[in-house]
C-alpha cells in the first residue's frame, strides 16, 4: 500500500494538524517541538522544513484524536521509513524490508550496531491490542529472528522487538520489548543485551 493506496478522500495527518493548529506555521511548531522532544531530526527542504506525515500522526494522537482514524491516513511505509530513520540516526546501521526463502519469512527492519542488533517487528496497528495478541507477534518475531541469523551468520547478539504506533500497556511479550514509536529514540540509545527478561538470541 503506498500514498495511492489510501482513500481519495483521506486526509493526511499534515493536512489534519494545519487545521486543527490553525495554519500551517502552528503546525510546524507543532512538529518542530515534537520532534526535539523524541529526539529526532525533521527532514529540511529547500523552502524550509518538510512535513513528516508520522510525526504529524503522533501529534494527532496525543492531542486526543481517535488512533484508529490517524493510523488509516498513514501507509506503512511512511511507518517503516520513519521508524528506520530514527534507528539509523541513533547510529545503526539498517536494512528494511529483508525477505528470508525456504521458509519464506520477512524482517521489517534490521538494525545492527557494534554490540547489538534489533529486529524489528512494525506493527501499523490503529486500535488497542490485547496480550495474547502480543505474544503471538512476539513468537513469530522470535522465530522470524533465529531463523535470520542462522541464515545470514550473524554473530551479533539480536533483540527482537515490537514496533507500535500506540502505547501500550505491555512493556513486553515474551521477553521481547514492545515500544510505541514516540519512545524508540530512547529505547535504541539505551537498550542492552544485559537487561534483565529480554530474550536475547
Amino acid at each position: 500500500m503506498d500514498i495511492h493506496d489510501l482513500p481519495p478522500a483521506a486526509e493526511r495527518p499534515f493536512e489534519i494538524l494545519v487545521r486543527k493548529a490553525g495554519g500551517e506555521g502552528p503546525a510546524l511548531d507543532v512538529l518542530q517541538d515534537l520532534s526535539v522532544e523524541m529526539g529526532i531530526d525533521l527532514q529540511h527542504g529547500l523552502t524550509g522544513l518538510v512535513p513528516d506525515q508520522v510525526v504529524a500522526a503522533i501529534a494527532l494522537i496525543r492531542s486526543g484524536m481517535s488512533p484508529e482514524s490517524v493510523s488509516s491516513s498513514l501507509t506503512w511505509q511512511e511507518f517503516e521509513g520513519f521508524c528506520a530513520g530514527v534507528l539509523k540516526a541513533c547510529g545503526y546501521l539498517v536494512k528494511t524490508n529483508i525477505v528470508l526463502t525456504k521458509p519464506r519469512r520477512q524482517l521489517d527492519i534490521f538494525a545492527e550496531s557494534q554490540t547489538l542488533a534489533l529486529s524489528v517487528d512494525c506493527k501499523h496497528w490503529g486500535k488497542s491490542f490485547s496480550g495474547s495478541v502480543l505474544e503471538q507477534a512476539a513468537a513469530s518475531q522470535i522465530e522470524r529472528t533465529e531463523l535470520y541469523k542462522r541464515k545470514k551468520k550473524v554473530k551479533t547478539p539480536v533483540l527482537p522487538v515490537i514496533l507500535t504506533l500506540l502505547a501500550s500497556p505491555v512493556k513486553e511479550a515474551l521477553g521481547v520489548p514492545v515500544v510505541p514509536i514516540f519512545a524508540l529514540r530512547d529505547f535504541a540509545v539505551s537498550v542492552s543485551r544485559f537487561d534483565e527478561g529480554l530474550v536475547i538470541i
